[in-house]
């Protein structure tokens, strides 16, 4: 039981990620990335809250689609992406529950 409160916080963070990074994809019609940061004017700095929240599902998307990487990389992107998402999770639950 003590396994399930995490795995699902890790869940939620997921969630949120991926809505906010499809949210940016339908209203833009650009793929969100982490080369939006490297654009010039007001792109940039706009793209920052897209990039931190759905950076979990933009990792993701990036590891399973990139092409092939070895193991180490593999396993580093999943430990990444499972931390960021429990970071956001937990965000999420703190801001709405309390």
């Amino acid at each position: 039981m003590s396994f399930l409160i995490p795995a699902l916080t890790v869940a939620l963070g997921f969630a949120i990620s991926g809505a906010a990074a499809s949210a940016f994809e339908a209203l833009t019609e650009r793929r969100a990335s982490f080369g939006l940061l490297r654009e010039p004017d007001v792109t940039a700095a706009a793209a920052v809250p897209v990039v931190t929240i759905g950076a979990s599902y933009i990792l993701a998307r990036s590891l399973l689609f990139g092409g092939r990487r070895p193991a180490w990389a593999m396993c580093l992107g999943t430990a990444l992406l499972g931390g960021w998402s429990l970071v956001l999770g937990a965000a999420a639950l703190a801001a709405f529950v309390g």
